[in-house]
């Protein structure tokens, strides 16, 4: 079966693939005609029904499953390219938790589409200024560098996230961006305009599910996109070490501008 070759050569070129699955359906029915002595019109279409009820569900199960494994290994390769730049990655998992996984995206609010990324790492690069973002993520690179070259093959993402110097690095970009929602309303009303603009294609992301096609950013999802963003400050600022920790980075003046954006995301 053309599965079988799909799947030995993932990168096997996709028209070669499909023409291939549906030339074995069509030899299949020949077959199956040859095999039943049909001649007149009426006989090869009973016998071509016939073959659609015993078999054709066979080849449209494996043309479906050979599009899907391709929407998922395509996603796949988008997503190892955000990767192959850390400090994008570390910004990304304050708020990874809330993309779908495949099919979930049927509509509501409970999920933002991975189709955010380019607008969200526009608009972050553009509050912080292109040298500070530059910078982070040059200082992330070579922190991730440093991690590999002591631990080699015992380096683990899920330990870099967790580590205080790369998330202090993410800190440090949303700070600096705080200033920039005195008119909370007005920015927020930005960002929505910069997203929705650059939104990703949505066959990007086709494996999300239905709504991924029609799917905007609105002022619900918008509000949970940044309640992840500022929700470790949310935290540290709930206990006395933790507001103090920040009052000594960002100043006092920093630490209660953080404070009137949290206020106003849950006002």
């Amino acid at each position: 079966m053309t599965n079988q070759k799909s799947k030995a050569n993932p990168r096997a070129d996709e028209r070669e693939v499909c023409e291939n699955i549906l030339m074995d359906a069509l030899n299949g029915l020949l077959d199956s005609i040859v095999a039943s002595g049909s001649t007149s019109a009426d006989e090869v279409r009973t016998t071509g029904e016939k073959f659609l009820v015993v078999d054709g569900e066979t080849y449209r199960k494996e043309l479906r499953d050979h599009i899907r494994q391709s929407i998922v290994q395509h996603e796949k390769e988008l997503w190892n390219q955000t990767r192959k730049r850390p400090f994008d990655r570390m910004l990304v998992k304050r708020f990874s938790h809330l993309f779908p996984s495949e099919g979930e995206l049927a509509g509501g609010d409970e999920y933002l589409s991975r189709r955010i990324l380019p607008g969200f790492f526009t608009a972050i690069e553009m509050m912080t200024g292109p040298e500070l973002f530059e910078q982070c993520q040059l200082a992330c690179k070579a922190l991730v560098r440093e991690r590999k070259e002591a631990l080699g093959e015992n380096f683990l993402w899920r330990d870099f996230y967790n580590e205080e110097t790369p998330n202090e690095l993410v800190n440090d970009a949303f700070a600096a961006i705080v200033p920039h929602f005195a008119n909370f309303d007005k920015r927020c009303h930005w960002l929505l305009d910069l997203i929705n603009s650059h939104l990703a294609p949505p066959e990007d992301y086709a494996f999300e599910g239905p709504s991924v096609k029609d799917w905007q950013m609105d002022d619900a999802t918008l509000q949970l996109l940044l309640n992840a963003l500022f929700s470790n400050f949310r935290d540290n600022l709930a206990t006395p070490e933790g507001r103090e920790a920040i009052v000594e980075r960002y100043g006092l003046k920093g630490s209660r501008a953080l404070e009137d954006v949290l206020a106003s995301l849950e006002g």
